[in-house]
């Protein structure tokens, strides 16, 4: 009878684990271009700047860029990809997303960023 109980809390505990994607919305103009001119213009840079608008990271909170280099091991996979963005104030925001369809999936903030809640 043990096992049986321990099943819907397994259930629990894993989706726990889901990913939920972030919010996106038209993105600021001024956030757009920040993002552009950080990234060299990548062909993703519009996605990213909808989430970062969805969480009001203004412009000037944005210090630098960095795209880890990828190898395609497995051309039939989707590409997924970390976008690195620091922050003025210390800290990144990683934004993990599907290179081919340019789809933000997870938003992270790392080095004593804060993520600001939606809403």
């Amino acid at each position: 009878m043990t096992e049986i109980r321990a099943i819907p809390l397994w259930a629990l505990l894993l989706s726990g684990c889901a990913n939920v994607e972030p919010p996106s919305v038209p993105p600021d103009p001024a956030v757009a271009a920040r993002v552009k001119s950080l990234s060299d213009s990548d062909p993703c840079s519009d996605a990213f700047a909808g989430v970062l608008t969805a969480y009001r990271i203004a412009p000037d909170r944005l210090s630098g860029f960095d795209l880890p280099p990828v190898s395609r091991d497995h051309p039939g996979l989707p590409l997924l990809r970390q976008a690195w963005f620091k922050l003025s104030g210390g800290g990144s925001l990683v934004l993990g997303y599907d290179a081919d369809q340019c789809l933000v999936t997870d938003i992270t903030p790392r080095g004593g960023a804060a993520l600001p809640a939606i809403g």
